[in-house]
């Protein structure tokens, strides 16, 4: 690959770090007051958890988008837009996220970790659940569009053809992690009342999809990239 896909941080990838900065500290302010006694202080420690989980999908996107900015380095009409979706889905979907991540730590805990929301009905849990399905899917879909985007645009970059077909790899894997959050969601949906707090576990299917994905797919066209010293073929 040419040097041009940037060792140092393009406006792009600059704006998406602020922002996401700014989603962190949304998540800390979501936090209630601060204690002002020692039973709020320990109130307020079992949110811990939830607030690291959260943290951690956020830090992980965070970088997911910093490296692909890093490989590809475009800033073109596209990439903004893919960018900026990216931004606004995850301001969107801050406080979602936190519930998310609260009701997990609460299952694990039997309701030992707090959970900030009361439901009166079946169908507003249904449509938490929904929600955020719907917006791991967006997200995932404009990762796998930003892939794809520099797929297209290899030649203007300088990829080589196995390069290329990296980035058309990476655009799959994000287009497989789409069909987990659409499996979410169709459970959310139609399984019976009792069983809805089981779908959140739908998205431990992510880990052993993209290490498979990874291990047996993408890391094969990358060994390709590096040939057997003495192999002119």
């Amino acid at each position: 690959m040419s040097a041009l896909p940037g060792e140092q941080m393009n406006r792009i990838e600059t704006f998406v770090a602020a922002a996401f900065a700014f989603a962190v500290s949304m998540l800390v302010i979501s936090v209630d007051s601060i204690p002002s006694n020692f039973e709020e202080l320990q109130g307020a420690a079992k949110n811990i958890p939830a607030f690291a989980a959260s943290f951690a999908i956020l830090a992980w996107i965070w970088h997911e988008h910093a490296s692909w900015c890093r490989k590809y380095g475009l800033e073109d009409t596209r990439t903004i837009v893919l960018s900026c979706l990216l931004v606004f889905l995850v301001l969107v979907y801050i406080y979602p996220l936190r519930l998310m991540m609260q009701g997990l730590m609460g299952f694990l805990s039997q309701g030992w970790f707090p959970f900030d929301m009361d439901f009166e009905a079946t169908w507003q849990v249904r449509f938490l659940f929904g929600f955020y399905a719907v917006g791991f899917l967006l997200l995932s879909l404009t990762f796998a569009g930003l892939f794809h985007h520099a797929a297209q645009k290899a030649a203007e970059i300088g990829l080589s053809d196995e390069e290329t077909r990296i980035a058309k790899t990476e655009a799959i894997i994000w287009l497989s992690g789409a069909s987990v959050c659409v499996l979410a969601l169709l459970l959310c949906i139609l399984v019976p009342s009792n069983w809805i707090g089981y779908t959140g576990f739908t998205y431990f299917l992510l880990f052993p999809q993209n290490f498979i994905l990874r291990e047996k797919v993408l890391k094969k066209v990358a060994n390709k990239i590096i040939k057997p010293e003495g192999n002119n073929n």
